[in-house]
């Protein structure tokens, strides 16, 4: 995770509802014309908690879908390892799908896209002849694909994870900062990025009945 030293606090860059609110409608604008070119009925919004919630929930009102089914995945960090780990599924005893559901599955800020990409594999996983529509607001340039899904939208593209040079991102016009959304604390947000474990009142509670999806090292 050498990466992390590239980061300044300096680096956040707060964004405001208003200009949130016009990536939104500009991701809305993208995936209601590929429905509507293919003809394609959504079965369900699946936004990956916590910061998806806030795209699924603008997305399943835009597309006048009732069904949002959460799922929820965080990484934890100790001295020597960073944990994904899986702490809210949904159960598919008294779903009702058609035999090949359509799935929208939501991101907020899809970096390298770990979770994104387990979330998509774990979703296969309980309706194997699925089909995922992957959305996300904000996406890191540099590692844009996942696999499972059958195509990828996107409001934003970034640099969130210095993959890019600050003469590329001029070149690409891509924004050379990180974005703090509305609704996140700095506090969090900086000591997520330095490696270090952030302390959530209910860490105890979530670890202790989370189910471990990947390690990676800490060095």
């Amino acid at each position: 995770m050498s990466y992390l030293a590239k980061y300044r606090k300096s680096d956040f860059k707060k964004v405001s509802w208003e200009d949130y609110g016009k990536t939104l409608e500009k991701l809305y604008r993208k995936v209601s014309k590929y429905l509507k070119e293919n003809d394609i009925e959504v079965d369900a919004v699946i936004p990956i908690l916590r910061g998806g919630a806030f795209p699924g929930a603008y997305l399943a009102y835009k597309l006048y879908i009732l069904r949002i089914l959460p799922i929820q995945y965080h990484y934890f960090f100790s001295d020597n390892k960073i944990e994904l780990r899986k702490f809210l599924d949904f159960h598919k005893k008294g779903l009702r799908f058609p035999k090949k559901p359509i799935f929208l599955l939501v991101e907020n800020n899809h970096c390298f896209g770990l979770t994104a990409s387990t979330a998509a594999k774990d979703l296969k996983r309980a309706f194997p002849s699925c089909r995922i529509i992957y959305v996300a607001d904000h996406i890191d340039y540099f590692y844009q694909n996942i696999d499972n899904v059958e195509v990828i939208f996107y409001g934003k593209l970034t640099n969130e994870t210095r993959a890019l040079t600050k003469e590329e991102c001029q070149k690409k016009k891509v924004k050379n900062i990180s974005y703090l959304f509305p609704w996140e604390v700095l506090e969090e947000e900086w000591t997520t990025v330095k490696g270090k474990q952030f302390k959530y009142k209910d860490i105890k509670e979530v670890k202790a009945t989370s189910k471990l999806k990947s390690v990676m090292s800490n060095d």
